[in-house]
C-alpha cells in the first residue's frame, strides 16, 4: 500500500503552478492513483481532502482534473470554517468542497442542532436546498428505536446562507413522532447566527381579569450592539396593549428600557369597569349601591422600567432609572412583573417606584456619590407629594490607614429633601473617625475608636392642627468615644472545630442638641438587629443618634464537625443610660434595655440548612421571630421562610408587610424529565394568600413545556381575587414561548 500524505494538487491543471496557495486542494490517503486516462486522481483509504479552512473526509475521493468536481464516496464528512459538519453517504462538490449534491445528508449545526434530508444541493453562495428534510436540536442516539423529543418534517426547506434563515414547505411538527400540527410554511434563524429578527414564539395565557390572552412579540434586531421586542398583547375581556423592550449597548455602558401602553377603562378583578361614588371612592359591588354612579373613564395608560450605567473612566460611572406607572393598580391589572426588581444606585420598598439618576467615584482609599430622585407611590393612602424629590443626596468617604497607629475615616453627607406639600429639610454633615485593633498576648483583640461629627440643618417644617410652622437653621455637634474587646477561642478536636468568640462593647457619645428637635427624615423604619449588635454607632450618618453610656456584650460560636454537620450561634443585647422616646419600640432602642437578640444556625452540607433569628423582651416573650431553611435531598427541593412580629411592633403595619407570614417554594422531580413545583406566599395573620402557584414541567435536553396556575387573594381598591394560567414552551434553537423560569 502506496502512504501519500500532504500530497498537494491544484484546482487548475496540474502543471499551472503559478496558482497561488490558497487555490489549492491538499489531499491525504493511503493510496493515491493517477489516472491519466480518466483525467482523474483517485485517493482511497482514510481520505482527507482540504481547501482553506474546510475539509472533507470520505473512503474514497475522486477528482477531476477536467470538471474540476470532486466526488466523495462512503462515510463523508465535510466540515465548514464555521463548525457545521455535513455528513452523506455520497456527494460531488466542486474544487472549493463548498457547492455541490449528496445522497441522504444531514448537518450537524451549532447548539447541538441537525439537519437531514434525502436529497441536498450547496449552492455556490452557501445555501442548502433540501429534499424531505428533518430538523431538531435533540441529542440523536445512534439507537434504532430512539425518536427526539420534537422534530420538524417538511417536504422542503432552504438554508439560505444570506439571509440566516432556515424555512421549510408543508410542515409538520412531531413530538415523539407524533403529528401534531402541520404548517403550509415556518422559518426559523439558523442555529449559526447570533439574533435574527422575526417573530417570536407567541404567549398565550388565561387570567380572572383580562380572559384569555394571547401575545405575539416580534424580534427586531437593530443594529449588532442594540434590539427591539414588540409585544402587542390581546385580552377577551379588556382592551388590548401594547410593549416595548429596548435594549443598546455603548462602548461605556448599556440601557434597557421596558415599557407598555394601554387605552381602557380601570377594570376590577372580573375585568369589569370600576364604579366610583360621588367622592370617587370605589364601589366594589356596584349592582348594590344604591346612589349615583360614576364609571371610570377610558384613557391612555402606561408604565415604563428603564436603566442605564455607563462608565466615565477608571474611577467614575454614572446612571440612572426610571419607573413610573399612570395608575396605581396599573402593573397589578395587566400582571406586568419587574416591579421589585433593583435599578439603579438605590433601591425603595414594594409598592414604591424610584427614578433616580446617579454618579459614582471609587478608589482605593475612596468613595463618593451624588443621586437625586424621586419616589411614586402604589399603596392606598399614598400621596406622592408628600414624598418629595432628593435634590440631591451626595457621600463621599476618604481612607487614611497610618498601619499600626490606626485607621482614620472622613465622612460627608448632604441631604436635599423639597415636597411639594409638607416639611423641605437640608442637611450637611461632615465626620472624622479614628478606629485601631490591637492584639494581646493571650488573643484578646481591643478595638478602640473615636469619632466627631457636626450636622448643619436647614429646616421648614409645615404646622398642623396642633403644631406651628417652624423654619429654623441649626448646628449639631457630636462627640463618641467607644471600645469594642473581642476574646476568639479555638478548640481542634478529632471530630470537630469548635469556635467561641465573647464581645463587649462599650460607647459614649454626646450631642449639643437632643433627638426630637430636628426632623428625622433617614431614621423612621430603623431597627437594631444581629447586624449591628456590636457597633458603637449602628446609625452612621443619620437624623437619630444615641447618647450617653451604652453597652453591647454576647457571644458568637460555632462548630464545624467531620461529617458535614455544622451548628452557629449568637446572642446579644444592648443597655444605655437613659431612655429615648425619639426611638420607636419597633427600633429596639426607645429603652434603657434592648431586646434580646439570638441567632442560631444549622447545615448539613449542601442537603439542609435551617437559619433563625429571634427577638426576646425582659420576659423571654417572643416579640420577633425569622426562620429560613432549604432541603436538597434525592429528587426534592424546597425552601420556607417564615416570620412573625408581636403587636408591639406596629411599624410593621405602616411597612405593609402584616405580622405574621410564611412563603413557601419547593420541586419534585417525579422522573429525570417530569417535574412539579409549588409556591406559596401567604399573610398568616389575615388568612389571605398573596400569591399561590403551582405548576408541572416536562424537559429534556431540547425543550420543554410547563403549565403554571397562580392565585392571588389580596384585594387593593376593587382589584380583588384573582387566577391566572399560564403555559412556558421552549424548543431549542427556536425559542422559548415564555419564561423559562417557574415564578
Amino acid at each position: 500500500m502506496l502512504a501519500v500524505s500532504a500530497l498537494a494538487l491544484s484546482v487548475a491543471p496540474v502543471v499551472a503552478a503559478q496558482q497561488a496557495e490558497a487555490d489549492k486542494v491538499y489531499l491525504e490517503a493511503d493510496v493515491l492513483i493517477d489516472n491519466q486516462q480518466n483525467q482523474e486522481m483517485i485517493a482511497e483509504g482514510n481520505v482527507v481532502a482540504r481547501y482553506g479552512d474546510r475539509q472533507l473526509s470520505a473512503d474514497r475521493v475522486i477528482y477531476s482534473l477536467d470538471t474540476k468536481k470532486v466526488r466523495a464516496i462512503g462515510n463523508v464528512r465535510i466540515q465548514d470554517p464555521d463548525g457545521t459538519v455535513r455528513f452523506s453517504d455520497e456527494i460531488e462538490v466542486d474544487d472549493t468542497l463548498g457547492s455541490g449534491v449528496a445522497a441522504e445528508f444531514s448537518a450537524q449545526l451549532p447548539d447541538n442542532a441537525l439537519v437531514a434530508a434525502r436529497t441536498a444541493t450547496r449552492t455556490e453562495n452557501g445555501s442548502n436546498m433540501l429534499e424531505r428534510a428533518i430538523y431538531t436540536a435533540c441529542d440523536v442516539c445512534e439507537e434504532n428505536d430512539y425518536t427526539p423529543t420534537w422534530s420538524l418534517r417538511a417536504r422542503k426547506a432552504v438554508q439560505n446562507a444570506e439571509t440566516g434563515m432556515i424555512s421549510y414547505q408543508d410542515t409538520v411538527f412531531e413530538l415523539k413522532g407524533v403529528p401534531i400540527f402541520y404548517m403550509p410554511y415556518f422559518a426559523h434563524p439558523d442555529p449559526t447566527l447570533e439574533r435574527k429578527s422575526g417573530f417570536l414564539f407567541p404567549k398565550p395565557g388565561s387570567s380572572s381579569k383580562l380572559g384569555f390572552v394571547y401575545e405575539q412579540p416580534y424580534y427586531w434586531a437593530i443594529s449588532p450592539y442594540q434590539d427591539v421586542i414588540v409585544e402587542p398583547r390581546i385580552h377577551t375581556k379588556v382592551n388590548p396593549t401594547l410593549g416595548l423592550e429596548y435594549r443598546k449597548r455603548f462602548w461605556s455602558g448599556s440601557l434597557t428600557a421596558d415599557l407598555s401602553l394601554a387605552y381602557d377603562y380601570e377594570f376590577d378583578s372580573n375585568g369589569d369597569r370600576i364604579q366610583y361614588d360621588q367622592n370617587y371612592n370605589v364601589i366594589e359591588e356596584p349592582e348594590n349601591f344604591t346612589g349615583p354612579l360614576i364609571p371610570s373613564e377610558e384613557s391612555l395608560r402606561s408604565h415604563i422600567f428603564a436603566e442605564g450605567g455607563f462608565i466615565i473612566n477608571e474611577d467614575w460611572r454614572w446612571g440612572f432609572s426610571a419607573e413610573r406607572v399612570t395608575d396605581d393598580l396599573y402593573l397589578r391589572r395587566y400582571d406586568i412583573s419587574g416591579e421589585n426588581e433593583k435599578r439603579g444606585l438605590y433601591d425603595t420598598e414594594q409598592k414604591r417606584l424610584l427614578s433616580q439618576i446617579y454618579a459614582v467615584r471609587q478608589t482605593k482609599s475612596s468613595y463618593f456619590d451624588v443621586a437625586t430622585f424621586s419616589v411614586q407611590g402604589l399603596r392606598p393612602g399614598d400621596d406622592d407629594d408628600e414624598f418629595g424629590v432628593v435634590t440631591p443626596l451626595a457621600f463621599a468617604e476618604q481612607n487614611l490607614d497610618f498601619g499600626k497607629y490606626g485607621l482614620v475615616t472622613f465622612q460627608g453627607l448632604t441631604s436635599i429633601l423639597n415636597r411639594a406639600e409638607g416639611d423641605d429639610t437640608r442637611r450637611v454633615t461632615a465626620s472624622a473617625q479614628w478606629e485601631n485593633s490591637y492584639v494581646a498576648p493571650a488573643g484578646l483583640i481591643f478595638e478602640p475608636q473615636a469619632k466627631l461629627r457636626t450636622d448643619y440643618y436647614d429646616y421648614y417644617l409645615e404646622g398642623t392642627g396642633t403644631t406651628d410652622t417652624v423654619e429654623d437653621r441649626t448646628t449639631r455637634n457630636v462627640g463618641m468615644v467607644a471600645a469594642t474587646a473581642r476574646w476568639p477561642l479555638i478548640n481542634r478536636t478529632s471530630f470537630a472545630n469548635i469556635y467561641v468568640e465573647p464581645i463587649a462593647m462599650v460607647a459614649y457619645s454626646e450631642s449639643s442638641i437632643e433627638n426630637g428637635t430636628l426632623p428625622n427624615e433617614d431614621s423612621t423604619f430603623y431597627e437594631y438587629t444581629l447586624d449591628m449588635a456590636f457597633e458603637p454607632d449602628p446609625f452612621a450618618t443619620s437624623d437619630l443618634i444615641e447618647t450617653g453610656t451604652r453597652l453591647a456584650a454576647g457571644v458568637r460560636s460555632r462548630a464545624d464537625f467531620n461529617n458535614n454537620l455544622s451548628l452557629n450561634g449568637v446572642v446579644a443585647r444592648r443597655w444605655k443610660s437613659e431612655d429615648d422616646d425619639s426611638f420607636s419600640r419597633a427600633s429596639n432602642l426607645s429603652q434603657t434595655e434592648s431586646d434580646y437578640l439570638v441567632g442560631s444556625g444549622l447545615s448539613f452540607g449542601n442537603v439542609f440548612s435551617i437559619e433563625s433569628n429571634f427577638r426576646l423582651d425582659e420576659d423571654f416573650t417572643l416579640q420577633r421571630t425569622e426562620l429560613r431553611s432549604s432541603l436538597e435531598y434525592w429528587r426534592l427541593q424546597a425552601g420556607v421562610t417564615y416570620f412573625e412580629l408581636s403587636d408591639d411592633l406596629s411599624d410593621s403595619q405602616i411597612r405593609n408587610i402584616g405580622s405574621e407570614g410564611i412563603q413557601i417554594q419547593g420541586a419534585f422531580d417525579v422522573t429525570k424529565n417530569i417535574k412539579l413545583m409549588y409556591s406559596q406566599i401567604r399573610n398568616i395573620e389575615t388568612q389571605e394568600r398573596r400569591r399561590e402557584a403551582i405548576g408541572v414541567e416536562f424537559y429534556d435536553d431540547c425543550g420543554f413545556i410547563r403549565l403554571t396556575w397562580s392565585e392571588s387573594d389580596i384585594s387593593d381598591r376593587g382589584v380583588g381575587d384573582s387566577g391566572a394560567l399560564k403555559i412556558a414552551f421552549g424548543l431549542r434553537t427556536l425559542g422559548n414561548l415564555a419564561g423559562d423560569q417557574f415564578d
